[in-house]
């Protein structure tokens, strides 16, 4: 137990040492998938009044659950940001809150859920975002467990808040939400994890001298790759 107190407390210091937004967002999922038992994927979602966008996650999977969210107005996300800071789901399947999500969500292979608010920033109104847990088995987060989510998902709310305000609230969350699209694409499509997707947009944007935003936003506005040629 040492141990993971150990690995856990320097995981919150890798955390609040990154400033940029994209590294933060990413590493955060990548952090929490390893140290929340029973987590087999994690995403961040941003809720807006027109719909959720999920810029990081570590599965493709997870986009899918966000889009689904998105369509059917369910789900533990929207749950997390309508009524509660801490949401948490045994079985999917049959949970009730969410008729049509949850059974649709479980043919995804997520039965098990853990959503937790992040509140960002007071910026051009108030903006709220949700770390997502999933487990592909029932009951897969116990007390232990989502007690160590919870205090994560607070420390993440922290540093992406000072990070967002650091590089411009606006242009900071919108761009995260097109570039998060194009990995998305990059990973459903190439089979590549969000860091292997992160990186060839990177390295492509610097080859073509693009910022990184631009070039993203071509990739998620055409939906294919061919801009990276």
């Amino acid at each position: 137990m040492a141990g993971g107190h150990r690995r856990f407390a320097a995981s919150l210091r890798e955390l609040a040492s990154r400033q940029a937004v994209d590294e933060t967002l990413q590493l955060a999922v990548d952090l929490a998938a390893e140290l929340v038992r029973g987590c087999d994927v994690a995403d961040i979602i941003f809720i807006r009044p027109g719909g959720t966008t999920t810029p990081v996650s570590t599965d493709p999977v997870a986009l899918a659950i966000g889009e689904l969210q998105d369509e059917t107005g369910e789900g533990p996300c929207l749950s997390t940001v309508d009524s509660e800071q801490v949401v948490i789901a045994d079985d999917l399947r049959s949970d009730g809150r969410w008729p049509t999500f949850g059974p649709r969500a479980a043919e995804l292979g997520v039965r098990s859920a853990a959503s937790y608010q992040l509140f960002l920033h007071r910026n051009d109104g108030d903006r709220f975002g949700a770390l997502a847990l999933y487990g592909s088995q029932p009951s897969a987060f116990d007390d232990e467990a989502i007690d160590l989510g919870e205090v994560f998902a607070a420390h993440c709310a922290t540093v992406l808040a000072a990070a967002i305000a650091h590089e411009g609230a606006r242009m900071a969350l919108e761009s995260r939400d097109i570039i998060g699209q194009a990995k998305g694409i990059l990973m459903a499509r190439e089979k590549m994890s969000a860091a292997e997707a992160f990186d060839v947009l990177r390295r492509r944007s610097q080859a073509r001298n693009l910022k990184l935003r631009d070039l993203a936003a071509e990739v998620a506005e055409t939906g294919t790759l061919s801009v990276l040629d």
